[in-house]
């Protein structure tokens, strides 16, 4: 196991949010999880071979069912890698090309890398950093690496930028920001064979 305490560094990033613009935002989201949501169609038939009633909301005395509750999030530790961790979810401020929307987006990059970290995901992470960004393919190559190749996980408090500074946005939505990163102790840890 490889340890390392927390460390505060000063961190120039510059985030490129026109192309996380472009990137988080579009029609195609994917196929949902969960199944499909189409109505049955009117030539359905029952098992007695008649046509099936469409159901009607509020049969058998349910007038709202509860979603069923979301599975623990199980932080990583020696024993093993994050569980259940819940992906972090892209805030609608990112999409304006104003400070609060710099903010907003390289927050949310934290969070997917934190996620990246925890969980071997690299999904949101790839989706929201920009296509020129080497940083962020070798961070993501780094934990790819660990999770998929050696078989190992990431323990970690996770890193928060402090003291945030936007120097400028230009025209084509670009920011720089700049601030003070502030790293928790994390673990490497690789499986016992």
């Amino acid at each position: 196991m490889n340890t390392s305490a927390g460390r505060l560094g000063v961190v120039s990033l510059v985030l490129f949010l026109g192309c996380l613009l472009s990137s988080c935002g579009g029609n195609d989201a994917g196929p949902e999880l969960g199944g499909s949501n189409a109505e049955p169609s009117t030539e359905e038939t029952s098992p007695e071979g008649g046509a099936s009633e469409p159901e009607q909301p509020g049969r058998d005395g349910d007038e709202t069912e509860d979603p069923e509750p979301s599975p623990t999030p199980v932080p990583a530790s020696s024993d093993g890698p994050a569980q259940n961790w819940p992906e972090p979810e892209i805030p609608a401020e990112i999409y304006e090309e104003t400070e609060e929307g710099a903010l907003a987006a390289l927050e949310y990059w934290f969070e997917a890398i934190t996620y990246l970290q925890l969980t071997g995901d690299f999904e949101p992470a790839a989706a929201v950093s920009a296509p020129d960004c080497e940083m962020c393919d070798d961070t993501i190559a780094q934990f790819y690496d660990l999770y998929e190749v050696e078989s190992g996980w990431y323990v970690a408090a996770g890193a928060t930028a402090q003291e945030e500074l936007v120097s400028g946005i230009t025209e084509d939505g670009h920011a720089s920001i700049l601030f003070a990163l502030v790293e928790g102790g994390y673990t490497w840890a690789d499986p016992v064979f």
